[in-house]
């Protein structure tokens, strides 16, 4: 018998709707609230590398992943002309018959989550948000926005940076940091066929990455003493950000489209102090610990992380049994791509001269194929 049989998730993203499609395999009951509209999907797209895959098909989501995403084999670094090439392969970590790694849009991705969910039996109630929590021994008591009330076994919080639901049971324990970076991201037609990075010698990075057959979008990380977007025509200022790359990069710097398709956005960073719970709460995916973009692993962790709960509480067990296990298998690991990704950012940052991406890189490649 599993050790609950109804859950509130808070949060219909990545790692909320990952979760609810893990505890439905186990027949648990599962409501989703989640903050915004069902069209209000946000970010362009997401890197799914080998260990993101493997989750994914453990949750039975990889092939609808495999049919409009893009598949490659590894990372490829460039300097800012383009030149002088390494390539570091990724492993086949969800099995040979599948890609190392792949790109999918967020909208894709998101229609994925959200179908699977739903027929599996999950109920997602959008727009909805949670006041407060009330904890007993047996459940949990919550209050939504609107009016209504529910008891639960337990609640997950997946509700992202800003969680709500880490607010209400921690404080201002894990509360959001700036790292000091931000990205610039675009989409453009496909050109390549393989993630690109090109080191802009000045601290600061570019790279290109497939989503579909079709389309790929630009990064560029950004230094910026606070969170805040640049003022001024942000097509002009992206422009003269990239003026020192020739290649790829420069093309693409010199057709960019209007300001209104590119978005900049900080790196936030959450680092919530283990355990991610208290009580029959815990939390999940970046409201634990949210991360730069510089392993393309903050998807992937939160994928981990609900596939790992669902394991957790599907067996015949306590909450805080589960939950302790869960710290087990999830702390240590989503740490140390936190601190590694942590470590990128700084190094650019400080335009280090003895920055290693591709050690780092490697680093967490070896890591993350390893089991869950």
């Amino acid at each position: 018998m599993s050790a609950v049989s109804k859950v509130l998730v808070v949060g219909g993203g990545i790692a909320g709707l990952s979760v609810a499609i893990a505890l439905r395999g186990h027949g648990i009951a599962v409501d989703v609230a989640e903050k915004y509209r069902p069209d209000a999907v946000l970010g362009i797209g997401i890197i799914l590398q080998g260990n993101a895959l493997r989750a994914l098909n453990s949750l039975g989501l990889l092939e609808a992943v495999r049919a409009v995403g893009f598949a490659y084999d590894g990372f490829a670094f460039f300097d800012a002309q383009g030149g002088n090439r390494t390539f570091l392969k990724g492993d086949l970590t969800a099995g040979p018959e599948y890609p190392a790694m792949m790109g999918i849009t967020r909208p894709d991705y998101s229609r994925i989550l959200t179908d699977a969910a739903t027929s599996a039996g999950a109920r997602i109630f959008p727009e909805t948000t949670i006041t407060d929590l009330t904890q007993d021994a047996d459940g949990v008591d919550v209050a939504f926005a609107d009016g209504r009330r529910g008891r639960y076994d337990i609640v997950i919080g997946a509700d992202g940076i800003h969680s709500a639901t880490r607010k209400l049971v921690f404080g201002d324990i894990g509360s959001p940091r700036y790292s000091g970076q931000a990205a610039w991201r675009v989409n453009f037609p496909r050109e390549v066929d393989e993630l690109q990075s090109y080191d802009g010698g000045d601290g600061d990075r570019a790279g290109v990455v497939p989503l579909t057959d079709k389309v790929m979008y630009m990064y560029v990380t950004d230094k910026a003493e606070k969170p805040i977007e640049p003022e001024g025509d942000l097509r002009e200022v992206l422009r003269a950000k990239l003026a020192g790359y020739g290649g790829l990069i420069g093309k693409l710097r010199d057709n960019l489209p209007p300001a209104n398709e590119l978005v900049w956005k900080p790196f936030l960073l959450v680092s919530l102090p283990q355990p991610w719970y208290k009580g029959r709460v815990i939390i999940i995916g970046d409201g634990a610990h949210a991360t730069s973009a510089h392993l393309g692993q903050g998807g992937a962790m939160a994928i981990e992380d609900a596939v790992v709960l669902g394991e957790e509480l599907g067996r015949e067990t306590d909450v805080a049994t589960a939950f302790e296990r869960v710290m087990e298998r999830r702390f240590e690991r989503a740490n140390k791509i936190q601190q590694w990704s942590e470590q990128l950012c700084r190094w650019e940052i400080e335009r280090a001269p003895d920055a290693d991406h591709t050690g780092v890189v490697a680093k967490a490649f070896e890591l993350v194929r390893q089991p869950i």
